[in-house]
């Protein structure tokens, strides 16, 4: 199948580069320098659903004979969905985020879940009715954790939206029961993030309902000190403590067991070089105990990348 063609200014991105900027407020404002306005939209959604661009960003480059006959530097257009989501961001485009949840689902990776909340955030008060639609219906609950961090990102962007953002929280909170454990504990820790104090019934509720995983905000007793409640003495260390399903039980004792280890021991091979013993990384701890991507708190949700980390950025 030939490559889509895109034309100026979209076109534009499939050249700009890697993606630099770890925040929302770093990024290029990529609106002003190239021009873009709400009728390049249908074509920023063409290009954050394009699988082939796609298949370069996880480094599948089968087809770059294609590309690089057409002009186009493979090593850089990888990047374009990136640029195209970011872009889609700064043009508030609301009728964006399906397809946006769609290609989430699509690639769960761990660029995604570090900027598709931002990029629900720059859309500002519009995004707020389609994300809290969203996380009503039956999405996967890895996916939804990325769409309350979206809520929360609007009121952080935009401060005199944070009681707006707020009170859908708060909606969704009350709807414990329909949420899986770590969305609620993915919210418990956004309305902490904003000391909403106003939500402290519907937290103790859906803690009352054991329906919320405290790897995420810890004990209700520590969220009552969080928000300034409550003092640490006047909790038992029982009451403080996390309460772990059986499942993160394992994981914390493989992660304590790997910290228990003794120093790598120098050995030597048969070339008489010395070499280290590597220990196991926490991405390796925590895929023995099959949970997924670490949450900002002390959760855990969403699916391991198999896409090239930030660290890990291809060069131009």
């Amino acid at each position: 199948m030939p490559i889509y063609t895109y034309e100026p200014p979209v076109a534009e991105l499939l050249s700009y580069g890697e993606g630099e900027g770890n925040t929302s407020k770093d990024w290029p404002n990529y609106v002003q320098e190239l021009g873009l306005t709400a009728d390049h939209i249908p074509a920023l959604i063409q290009m954050i659903q394009d699988e082939q661009l796609w298949e370069l960003f996880m480094g599948n480059f089968d087809k770059e004979d294609d590309f690089t006959d057409a002009g186009i530097d493979p090593e850089e257009a990888l990047w374009a969905p990136i640029h195209a989501w970011r872009s889609l961001g700064q043009l508030q485009a609301i009728e964006a985020i399906q397809p946006l949840v769609q290609m989430l689902q699509q690639h769960d990776l761990d660029w995604c879940w570090e900027e598709l909340p931002q990029v629900f955030g720059l859309m500002g008060a519009g995004a707020i009715a389609p994300l809290e639609e969203l996380l009503s219906s039956k999405i996967d609950y890895n996916n939804k954790i990325t769409l309350v961090e979206g809520l929360g990102a609007i009121a952080k962007i935009f401060p005199d939206l944070r009681d707006r953002a707020v009170e859908a929280l708060i909606r969704q909170l009350s709807q414990f029961k329909n949420h899986h454990r770590s969305v609620n504990g993915s919210i418990i820790a956004q309305l902490l993030d904003f000391k909403a104090t106003e939500a402290v019934s519907v937290m103790e509720v859906a803690y009352g309902a054991k329906k919320v995983d405290e790897m995420f905000v810890g004990s209700w007793a520590r969220v009552q000190i969080d928000l300034g409640l409550k003092q640490e003495s006047d909790f038992t260390p029982e009451e403080l403590a996390i309460r772990y399903t059986p499942m993160q039980e394992q994981m914390m004792a493989n992660i304590r067991a790997s910290l228990d280890r003794p120093k790598p021991n120098r050995l030597s091979n048969r070339q008489g070089r010395q070499d280290f013993e590597k220990p196991p990384e926490f991405k390796d701890i925590v895929a023995q105990a099959g949970t997924k991507k670490p949450a900002d708190k002390a959760g855990f949700g969403g699916g391991l990348s198999f896409a090239p980390k930030k660290s890990k950025k291809k060069k131009k």
